[in-house]
Order: C-alpha cells, then sequence, then structure tokens
C-alpha cells in the first residue's frame, strides 16, 4: 500500500512539473503578493550586473557562458525553484523508497508479499521463476536454505488453504507451533510483519524520550523507562483503569500485620 501511494505521489510530482503548472502557481502567488503589498522585483535575482562580452567573443563558448541569462523574473523562479523542487522531491522519493544498489527494499519487500500468495506454491508441478527469484532474494538478504523455504511453503499452504493474509498466517503458524515445524517461514513472515515503513514510529520514540527522561527521571531504571515510554506513546490504546489497580493491588501486598 505504501508503494502504492509513492507510485502516485510520483505520479502527480510528474504531472506537475509542466510550464502550464507553473505558470498558474506563478499568476496565482503573483496575485496574493500584490493583494498583499508585497513589491515583486523586476529584475531576476542576481542578475541586476551582468558583464558586457565584447562583440568580438559574440561566436565564442565563453560569450555564451557569460552572457547566459533569464529572459524574465518567471523564467528564473520556473527552471531555479520550481523544477528544482520537484526533481530533488522525486530523486529523495525514489532513494528512500527504490533503495540503491544491487539489493532493493521494494524487491525484497516484492519478494516478501509474495510468501503470502498460495497460488504461487501450490497447485503447480513447477514453481514459476518469479517466485524462484523471490526465494534466492530473501535467503540471500536475511540468510536461509532455498530449499528448505520452499519446502516449507507448499508443506504449510498444501496444509492449511485458508490462509490468505499475514495476521492469517502468523494465527495460523502460533496455533500450530509453526516455529519447530516451518522455522524459516516463521522467520520470513515475522519479518514482513513487523518491518517498518517508515522511520516516524523511532523518530517519535525520541521526541517523546526528551520528555520523559528530564532531570528528575535520570536514575530511573531501564525497565521503569521503557514502560514509561509505552504508556506516553501508545496514548490511543484505550485502557482499563480498574484492572490497572486491580494488578498493583495483586502485586505485593500492601498491609503489614500488627
Amino acid at each position: 500500500t505504501a508503494y502504492a501511494v509513492v507510485n502516485g505521489v510520483k505520479d502527480t510530482l510528474s504531472n506537475l512539473r509542466t510550464e502550464q503548472q507553473f505558470g498558474k502557481l506563478f499568476k496565482s502567488a503573483s496575485e496574493k503578493a500584490e493583494a498583499a503589498g508585497i513589491s515583486i522585483p523586476i529584475a531576476p535575482p542576481g542578475q541586476q550586473r551582468q558583464r558586457r562580452v565584447p562583440a568580438k567573443y559574440s561566436h565564442s563558448t565563453h560569450a555564451a557562458v557569460e552572457s547566459h541569462s533569464f529572459q524574465s523574473l518567471e523564467d528564473y523562479y520556473r527552471v531555479k525553484v520550481y523544477y528544482t523542487f520537484i526533481d530533488v522531491l522525486s530523486q529523495e522519493l525514489e532513494r528512500r523508497f527504490r533503495g540503491d544498489g544491487e539489493t532493493q527494499s521494494n524487491k525484497i519487500l516484492s519478494a516478501l508479499h509474495s510468501l503470502t500468495k498460495p497460488n504461487k506454491w501450490i497447485g503447480k508441478e513447477i514453481i514459476g521463476p518469479d517466485s524462484l527469484e523471490a526465494i534466492h532474494t530473501l535467503c540471500e538478504f536475511y540468510g536461509g536454505e532455498e530449499q528448505k523455504l520452499k519446502t516449507e511453503l507448499r508443506v504449510f499452504y498444501a496444509s492449511f488453504q485458508d490462509t490468505s493474509t499475514v495476521k492469517d498466517i502468523l494465527k495460523t503458524l502460533r496455533d500450530n507451533n509453526g516455529q519447530d515445524i516451518f522455522p524459516t517461514l516463521v522467520k520470513m513472515i515475522t519479518t514482513y510483519a513487523t518491518i517498518p515503513v517508515s522511520t516516524a514510529t523511532v523518530e517519535r520514540s525520541f521526541s517523546k524520550l526528551k520528555l520523559v527522561k528530564d532531570t528528575l527521571r535520570n536514575l530511573c531504571s531501564e525497565e521503569r523507562l521503557s514502560d514509561l515510554l509505552l504508556l506516553a506513546i501508545e496514548k490511543d490504546i484505550p485502557l482499563n483503569h480498574s484492572e490497572v489497580v486491580n494488578i498493583y493491588r495483586d502485586m505485593a501486598p500492601r498491609r503489614l500485620m500488627l
């Protein structure tokens, strides 16, 4: 789902990178600037003073470099600001979600996703090349035997045919001692279920850590700090206060015999 959203954003950015779209944006910005009383510069920034190239060099390469200038303020903002911003944003999206190097992040996620498709592993005498490539990618990246993972997938889906989601697969593995029977499959599915889409959760944890661990909690133990962070971060989880009180009551006797 995250990759589908990213592809949609990239397509939108690609459609925005046109002269027509920039013209609408520049016109709207100019109108708002005039309405707010903001003066709009006439010449592009940094081009008020131009070196004049002698006539005898007018057709040389040196003259082309020296005399290069934007014809209007609109041209300057279109090239220097608008196109540059869209290009940088598209490149960062590509780098973050597509990865770089030989093993790309989307390739790994696609391979993990293929493990949840029963029709790729049963009902066929020969497994397709895409499925074999997915197994090779996962075993090479996370470690494991390719033949063992392939066998576990075929046995699992032949035995439990009603599993179609990651949640169903994990529940079936947990209820049937999957760790002992399908160790490689459990490792891959658990990885797929817990792999983060973004770093927002981690960044949120660090932000809360600054608020929770103040000068009064410097000597706080690791276990207590972890519990306090859990309460601070997961505020949307409903709590039964009566149950919490009962847990504290049963932890240790609070009254001393006299």
